[in-house]
């Protein structure tokens, strides 16, 4: 559920009256599951929030209570948050749909999302009435750079995470503040300086150990990344962590025991399985892996692809099931100059030569195709004369590696595997509410 709202900068009154008379008015949009479910323009969107607030204030208060707005011209409620048990349907004479009853916790969050964004923008325009008095004791400060956030209100929020570290260092702040520079600012040298001030509190939380040890795996520090994660774990059995410890297992040559970690994550035939696979393959166990491949599933939600499968049959010495899955995606999958040696080479080991020609052919035509739109193609500002170039180059280049293929292939060149495995990311913000992350207990 998600509130938003426009103000309408004609209607700024700045007088008592229109104070009081909730004269500010806005277009007010809730969307139910990422559907439209109402609308409403000119609505006196501060009084509306006053009600909202009141409304969570009692909820916080254990006063389980229906929300009811009315508008002076409509003599049944505009918008009504029916309590049914633990959850809450909603109710109004101008829905555009009828959802199903939300969780009470869901409502009430994404109430104070838009009670937060709102007095954001009254105190950026400083209207004389503000909403502070409904967030107060409700709202810490740590929620607030957290709303933010999500608002969207990026600098406010960085500037709020900087300013809770700077003046209360703590796990919880420090830890935050660090994430702000792992996630949105790319910087992991300071995100990790931040962190190993965290460690100095000794922290009783998986957050910090878990994104040292993604930090260590992007600097290829996997000794480190593994302690790291084995300390996360004893705080909490987190998918991200089991997943990237699995992945240093891997790197540092542990396949059998890469293959037993990535087996512990939740899948179906998706990417981290395919990892468990190619774990076993490496550590040599080709029956584990072939039996997970036979019950792939092209129909689970997280299906990896069948390009991908082909490309670990041929690591497997099994043609026939690559080429059957080579031919499955084909003609919709962007062919590299690697896929197309996995296949052709795939085509050339079942001594079909004329398919494999007519791959190859196919292959260079299709980048001298690209070559020719590139040299055609328009230019603006999002794409210079330097930008086409150096494209050019890059396809030249394949178009090279294409046209020597079938010569490779001849002299039994094998095209040698390339497996790539990224660590998994997550949100580890104490206080998250839409991650269900708690705030830090202690320092």
């Amino acid at each position: 559920m998600k509130f938003q709202f426009e103000l309408k900068g004609e209607q700024f009154n700045p007088n008592e009256w229109a104070s009081d008379n909730c004269h500010l008015v806005g277009d007010l949009q809730i969307y139910v599951d990422g559907q439209l479910y109402f609308t409403e323009t000119h609505i006196t969107i501060v009084g509306l929030a006053k009600e909202l607030g009141k409304w969570l204030a009692a909820m916080r208060h254990d006063l389980r209570c229906n929300f009811i707005y009315h508008l002076i011209d409509r003599d049944e409620p505009i918008l009504l948050f029916d309590i049914q048990q633990n959850r809450m349907k909603l109710h109004s004479p101008i829905e555009q749909f009828e959802p199903p009853a939300l969780p009470v916790e869901t409502v009430k969050y994404a109430v104070l999302r838009f009670l937060v964004a709102l007095n954001e923008q009254l105190h950026k325009i400083d209207y004389i009435e503000k909403l502070d008095r409904f967030l107060t004791g409700v709202v810490t400060e740590n929620t607030k750079a957290i709303l933010l956030l999500e608002q969207n209100e990026y600098e406010e929020s960085l500037a709020l995470f900087k300013k809770l570290a700077e003046e209360a260092p703590s796990v919880q702040s420090l830890n935050n503040y660090a994430w702000m520079f792992l996630r949105e600012e790319e910087d992991r040298d300071e995100a990790e300086r931040l962190l190993q001030q965290v460690l100095a509190f000794e922290p009783q939380s998986s957050f910090p150990y878990m994104m040292l040890g993604e930090i260590a795996i992007h600097k290829q520090q996997f000794e480190e990344a593994k302690s790291y994660l084995q300390q996360a774990l004893t705080f909490s059995e987190t998918e991200e962590a089991t997943y990237n410890l699995a992945l240093a297992h891997f790197q540092l040559g542990a396949y059998e025991q890469a293959a037993q970690t990535f087996a512990l994550c939740v899948g179906d035939s998706g990417l981290t399985q395919l990892h468990e696979v190619v774990s076993w393959v490496y550590a040599g166990v080709h029956d584990k892996a072939k039996a997970l491949l036979e019950g792939w599933n092209d129909e689970a939600d997280d299906y990896t692809g069948a390009i991908e499968i082909a490309d670990v049959y041929v690591e497997l010495g099994q043609f026939v099931e690559a080429r059957e899955q080579f031919e499955k995606e084909w003609s919709s999958y962007y062919t590299s100059p690697y896929i197309v040696s996995r296949f052709a080479y795939t085509l050339w080991r079942l001594q079909d030569k004329d398919a494999c020609h007519s791959l190859i052919h196919q292959a260079i035509q299709q980048n001298k195709e690209e070559i020719k739109d590139e040299q055609q193609a328009e230019l603006d500002e999002h794409w210079t004369a330097q930008d086409r170039d150096e494209r050019i180059v890059e396809l030249t280049e394949r178009q090279h590696t294409l046209e020597a293929l079938w010569q490779r292939l001849e002299n039994g060149s094998v095209p040698a595997f390339e497996y790539d495995m990224y660590p998994m990311s997550g949100c580890q913000l104490f206080g998250c509410v839409q991650h269900g992350n708690l705030e830090y207990e202690g320092a």
